[in-house]
């Protein structure tokens, strides 16, 4: 989309275009299989979704927003990790008996933990939670519900009416599939499995089967032999032809989806649409799949994370703010530097209150573009900030209370209010847990004892304990952090030194190591009387 407006914005035109054409209410779909914990990177459904459904509403038109899930599917795996309902994982070891559920469906297999009424129930709710917790609301449907109140049954009639067809297609793009295959599978009542059905009555609404079992993945789910009839109702599309379905019943007119649907399964829905549905599809949307830490997330690595767990980290804002960046970019989410992150959101905070960004024109409008979208509303005036890097290095060495009267000593919360002052200290709690959870060594702070500060002091250059004493003195007189590191420039400048070395000596007698957190604000959060004297040699 080579365009100056924002993707959401470009989409939501061609939504409410789509919608006069057809001359009805538009809707927008997503949908998630209750398989397990759905991790940060499946949210992209429902966010890529969200952004528009935004943008055409703000045009002033009605726009539906639906999520179904998918919770007739069957169990495919047992996760290595499953989250309970207050989003803490555990190992799968703890549930050998989840096993035998192989082959059955999501909705009838008993949650592991005892809580909610079935497995897909479970983990529906912890899905929910964490996108209610972005303040993102689409109604929710039950694809087993639906089947069972015949909401699908005129799709699930369509299939078997055009079936010669239906096989073709999947044949088509299923090598595993003859032209022979009927897409729909029977729930089997003696075991329980989802099994192929090898005819349909129309007239009676029912399916034949033998019980083979049910392929899945590299395995098989074990089918019992059983044969017999059972109603449309007591079964399901194949998900190749379920999913135009769904689309066809919300008449649904964009939906997003992640490139692994692009080649096979969207193919398909061209074909299936107008062949089987006799219906046009909806306008599409891929999006690129994105990394944390580097890597894809994965249950048996570990590195799998729920909405939940990102909320003990940041505030919703800013975690919005990573999704409503260009969605056909892969991106990586470093939980080492989330502050990054943070910062990024804050600039753009900055830029929509008028504070330049030093962008060109059109770049600086999509920065306040993106900052509209990801906030729920957008505040009359700037809030007050601390930012999260300084946030992280006062939790490390004051109290909370303490540390917000640092922020006041420091001007952070002058002319804040008490929303802006309760923000701050929530920053702070997040920040600390980031700290104890995936800051580096670089990140953390341990002062040194004055005795280890003094044996570091012998050791620096000339120039490097000038500054530092110079610096000491501008501390002390206080004022804004960019008036310190504008004299710390100067400084450095002034005696022939790097500001490169200047930080080195500063953290040297400060932590005992070259790095750190940033130097200024951090220097400000500590007794700065401790710190003049370290700085002049005087302890």
């Amino acid at each position: 989309m080579a365009s100056s407006m924002h993707w959401a914005d470009q989409l939501a035109e061609k939504i409410i275009e789509r919608s006069k054409k057809e001359k009805r209410t538009p809707n927008v779909k997503c949908q998630q299989t209750p398989s397990g914990g759905k991790h940060i990177g499946n949210l992209n459904d429902v966010l890529r979704a969200w952004f528009p459904v935004k943008s055409v509403r703000e045009h002033g038109v009605d726009c539906e927003f639906v999520h179904t899930t998918d919770d007739r599917d069957p169990l495919k795996d047992v996760p290595a990790k499953i989250a309970d309902l207050d989003s803490k994982w555990h190992d799968s070891k703890e549930f050998p008996e989840m096993g035998k559920y192989l082959g059955q469906p999501l909705c009838r297999i008993p949650d592991p933990f005892g809580c909610c009424d079935s497995w897909s129930e479970h983990f529906t709710e912890i899905w929910m939670r964490g996108i209610y917790a972005l303040d993102v609301h689409p109604e929710l449907y039950s694809v087993n519900a639906l089947y069972e109140q015949g909401k699908l049954e005129p799709y699930v009639r369509k299939v078997f009416e055009k079936a010669g067809e239906a096989g073709k297609i999947a044949a088509k793009f299923q090598a595993t599939k003859s032209e022979k295959y009927i897409p729909f599978d029977a729930i089997c009542p003696e075991c329980g499995v989802l099994t192929n059905v090898n005819s349909s009555d129309l007239e009676n609404k029912t399916v034949h089967f033998v019980c083979g079992g049910k392929a899945i993945k590299k395995r098989k789910a074990e089918g019992c032999g059983y044969e017999g009839e059972v109603p449309w109702s007591e079964g399901k599309l194949q998900w190749r032809f379920e999913w135009p379905a769904l689309m066809g019943l919300f008449h649904t007119t964009f939906e997003p989806f992640g490139k692994d649907h692009f080649e096979g399964s969207w193919k398909s829905v061209l074909e299936i649409m107008p062949k089987i549905f006799e219906l046009e599809p909806p306008i599409p949307f891929v999006y690129e799949f994105f990394l944390v830490n580097g890597e894809k997330m994965s249950a048996s690595k570990g590195n799998v994370y729920v909405v939940q767990d990102l909320m003990k980290l940041i505030e919703p804002e800013p975690f919005m703010y990573f999704y409503v960046k260009r969605p056909e970019k892969q991106r990586d989410l470093d939980l080492g530097r989330v502050f990054q992150l943070v910062d990024e959101f804050d600039d753009a905070e900055r830029a929509y209150f008028g504070e330049s960004t030093g962008k060109n024109e059109a770049k600086e409008e999509n920065t306040k573009r993106m900052y509209e979208l990801a906030v729920s509303s957008v505040p009359e005036k700037a809030p007050a900030r601390v930012s999260y890097s300084f946030a992280a290095a006062l939790a490390q060495v004051l109290d909370e209370d303490a540390a917000v009267a640092k922020l006041r000593e420091l001007g952070h919360l002058k002319g804040a209010s008490k929303q802006d002052e309760e923000s701050c200290r929530n920053r702070l709690r997040l920040a600390k847990t980031w700290v104890e959870s995936f800051a580096g060594d670089e990140f953390k702070i341990k002062v040194i004892p004055a005795a280890q500060a003094e044996e570091k002091y012998v050791l620096l250059s000339d120039g490097q304990k000038r500054v530092l004493s110079e610096f000491a003195d501008v501390m002390l007189k206080g004022g804004m952090e960019a008036e310190q590191a504008s004299k710390a420039k100067e400084l450095c400048a002034e005696h022939g030194i790097a500001t490169q070395d200047f930080f080195k000596a500063a953290y040297a007698v400060l932590l005992g190591k070259e790095k750190g957190p940033r130097l200024i604000p951090f220097a400000n959060a500590l007794d700065k009387k401790i710190v003049a004297r370290r700085f002049k040699g005087e302890e």
